[in-house]
């Protein structure tokens, strides 16, 4: 009996303790699934953090959001805008929006109700319309007044407009018929009358308003600003035996004459003609070569004629 029982007491501690090897495999999963517990619960504890930062931004980065108040604000704000670009766009496209006055700025040698002529604006006209239209006023002034080079219109308050204009600027002028032309600076004639010319600009003198002068100004458009400005005037000297003969004026009192086809490329030479004359005055022939005649010459060979004229034939 004493050794059954010890038996069963054996039996039942080895059962529940089990063999060595059982023992540390029970031992070896308990530590297993406690480090995975431990890993689980700081895995749900990231996700958690990271939750919440995700939506402390997401929070962050939303603003207010607007009042009843606020948004009636904006409302008002946006309509009160729209109303009154309706109300003025309908005013200007009105007849109440007529063009009432007219002004002109930039004009110098053309007069200013010349220009208004030419625009074709009147009163029968919408401001806001003429100022839609500018490429049409700016070709309407352009194509009467050549000497017009560009016309801008722009409002001017609600009812007025103002032309803005540049001009082409002059630098000589075709005197005919008693008057005077300006020659602008494209090499186009203007065809304004002038009873003075205005400024110091060069004379073209005797020239018909034909192939003579386009080969001149073709030529004159060549020169440079300083030798045209050395320029008092040009005449046309030619004859039927040479046609293309003309006579230069300078500001200077000397003379030159030259020949139309070849009068750019040669009186570029002037100033250093000029610099070896000294104070002798005279006529510079740059027709073939270049020759210099003194004045001082040319009167006494002629009082040498006027005498040898005056003694009586045998």
């Amino acid at each position: 009996m004493a050794f059954k029982k010890i038996r069963q007491k054996l039996k039942s501690k080895g059962s529940s303790e089990g063999t060595p090897w059982q023992r540390a495999t029970a031992e070896l999963e308990k530590q297993n699934k406690a480090e995975k517990k431990q890993k689980t619960s700081k895995k749900s504890g990231m996700k958690h953090l990271s939750r919440e930062k995700k939506a402390k931004l997401k929070k962050s980065k939303h603003l207010p959001e607007a009042t009843g108040t606020d948004k009636r604000q904006r409302y008002f704000g946006w309509y009160g805008i729209f109303s009154v670009g309706l109300i003025l766009s309908g005013f200007l496209i009105s007849p109440y929006g007529k063009v009432k006055d007219i002004y002109v700025e930039g004009a110098q040698a053309v007069p200013e109700q010349s220009i208004i002529d030419a625009s074709h604006i009147n009163g029968n006209l919408t401001a806001l319309g003429v100022v839609w239209n500018d490429d049409k006023v700016d070709a309407f002034i352009t194509d009467v007044l050549p000497q017009v080079k560009t016309a801008e219109v722009t409002l001017r308050g609600l009812n007025d407009i103002t032309i803005h204009v540049t001009e082409h600027e002059t630098i000589a002028y075709v005197s005919s018929g008693g008057y005077y032309y300006n020659v602008l600076d494209n090499g186009t004639v203007a065809n304004t009358e002038l009873k003075v010319p205005i400024g110091n600009n060069p004379i073209i003198t005797s020239f018909e308003m034909n192939q003579n002068l386009d080969d001149l100004l073709e030529q004159y458009m060549q020169l440079t600003d300083s030798v045209q400005n050395s320029i008092s005037e040009i005449k046309y000297t030619g004859t039927e035996e040479n046609p293309y003969t003309i006579t230069v004026y300078m500001n200077d009192g000397n003379e030159v004459k030259a020949s139309l086809p070849s009068f750019a490329e040669k009186i570029l030479y002037y100033p250093d003609i000029v610099s070896q004359l000294g104070e002798t005055k005279g006529t510079i022939d740059l027709e073939v070569g270049v020759y210099f005649t003194p004045f001082t010459q040319t009167t006494e060979e002629d009082a040498s004629a006027s005498a040898d004229s005056a003694i009586p034939s045998e």
